[in-house]
């Protein structure tokens, strides 16, 4: 869970030879967005306490602010996106420092995002000369505590509702869960042009993969795409350079080499659950407000998207950077549609994780595992016999003790996989088939309004 300041990664035990590598211990990995005034995206109030003093950054004001156009989503295919990656070899052609930034930095802008009460500065990369962008949907997205209230069908079966077991425990009615908002105003500095804010049309986010395209309008403006490489074809040791402005600063360079590829840590939501990244690894620094910027190699081409450093006293020179040849049928998607095509698989619940407080509370026949609070229509619990009330213990035969236990198993599996539930009922253990399902629906998004 996001702890409000940054989110834990477990890095697996296993250790790898070679460019596979893991470290086996649990680090904490924090979102390089700078902050402006308060919490901001998904690393905002960590950043805001300890990085930056008081009014020590400031979103850069102009002159003016040029309006975004409401423009729909491009169609554009994953070939099309694809065939924006250059296939140059990155062993040959190599450019001087000088020349990289030289080359790259007109297709770098600053990204500033409103969220009411405060803001954040990052990073992001010309993607077209039309106005689209790129940059990390933590830029752009910041997650909020939103009250539940009313029954939700929590403990049908069993006696009591939501607002009574949040009473019991903490008083009042009610309860939180953390939504993820778009950012209510989001504008874009060019590099070649810092004296004019041009207003951007969040146009997809996906927290996920951690990635958004934005869009401005072009129209006059003289913006230079950023060139794409291929990172499938970077080596440990090739040269790294990343491009952004590092605390809201002005454009900054900093330099490094490939530490390591195919990094996969498990990120965890604040919604539950955990997202699989499978990233870069630099020692280029990468500091709050790089985020969403290019990693170039020495051809001057982007061949990541930096996103997140890991951050603890024993630990230096670790960063990262989403693989851009990964991050390309992801971008397509967010362009053509707004949002990522899912393929994640769903049971078809809400649950929530059970203690034995809740346990003597409602009467239940264990203390740990997933109560289910309410079935989704036509999904797959629901076809299952599942109903609200009922406690997953086990999941393929391995027992769970939460929410995030059952979803690392699920998260195994694909849309139409089988999943065995062992379910304690008052009557004793029953062990349930249930198919997995999945819809490629676009997501709800609100925005994070005053």
């Amino acid at each position: 869970m996001y702890e409000n300041n940054y989110n834990y990664i477990d890095v697996p035990e296993q250790k790898k030879s070679g460019a596979g590598k893991t470290v086996g211990k649990t680090v904490a990995m924090l979102l390089a967005v700078a902050v402006v005034g308060g919490a901001s995206g998904f690393g905002g109030a960590y950043l805001h306490d300890t990085l930056m003093p008081a009014q020590a950054v400031q979103t850069t004001q102009s002159s003016q602010t040029v309006p975004a156009v409401n423009t729909a989503a491009q169609d554009i295919t994953d070939t099309t996106a694809k065939s924006l990656i250059s296939t140059t070899a990155p062993s040959t052609g190599a450019l001087t420092t000088q020349q990289v930034v030289k080359k790259v930095s007109p297709s770098v802008v600053s990204v500033h995002s409103s969220f009411g009460t405060g803001g954040g500065t990052g990073t992001g990369i010309v993607l077209t000369n039309d106005g689209y962008i790129i940059t990390n949907a933590h830029v752009v997205q910041t997650e909020t505590p939103e009250l539940v209230s009313g029954n939700n069908g929590f403990g049908n079966g069993i006696g009591g509702g939501y607002d009574d077991i949040f009473s019991y425990f903490f008083g009042g009615g009610g309860s939180y869960r953390n939504v993820t908002k778009n950012a209510e105003k989001v504008t874009v500095v060019l590099s070649e042009d810092d004296g004019n804010e041009y207003e951007a049309e969040i146009v997809g986010a996906d927290k996920n993969s951690d990635i958004a395209v934005l869009k401005i309008n072009a129209e006059g403006l003289s913006l230079q795409a950023a060139e794409f490489g291929d990172s499938n074809a970077l080596e440990m040791g090739d040269t790294a350079i990343a491009i952004g402005y590092p605390l809201g600063m002005g454009l900054s360079v900093s330099q490094g080499v490939i530490s390591g590829l195919n990094r996969t840590l498990d990120v965890e939501l604040s919604t539950g659950g955990a997202a699989s990244m499978t990233l870069i690894q630099t020692d280029t620094p990468i500091n709050a407000g790089n985020s969403g910027g290019p990693l170039v190699n020495a051809q001057g081409q982007v061949v990541g998207i930096t996103s997140s450093k890991l951050v603890q006293s024993s630990i230096e020179g670790m960063a990262f950077a989403i693989p851009i040849t990964d991050a390309m049928p992801i971008i397509s998607d967010l362009m053509n549609k707004g949002y990522v095509t899912n393929t994640t698989p769903q049971i078809g619940i809400t649950g929530s994780n059970i203690n034995n407080k809740i346990a003597r509370y409602y009467g239940l026949p264990v203390e740990k595992g997933v109560m289910v609070v309410s079935v989704t229509p036509a999904g797959g619990a629901e076809a299952a016999g599942i109903a609200a009330g009922d406690v997953i213990v086990a999941a393929d035969g391995k027992e769970i003790s939460n929410m995030e236990e059952l979803t690392e198993i699920k998260s195994k599996k694909k849309i139409g996989d089988t999943m065995i539930l062992t379910l304690a009922r008052a009557a004793g253990n029953t062990d349930v088939e249930i198919t997995l399902t999945g819809s490629d629906v676009a997501p709800e998004m609100e925005t994070a309004a005053n």
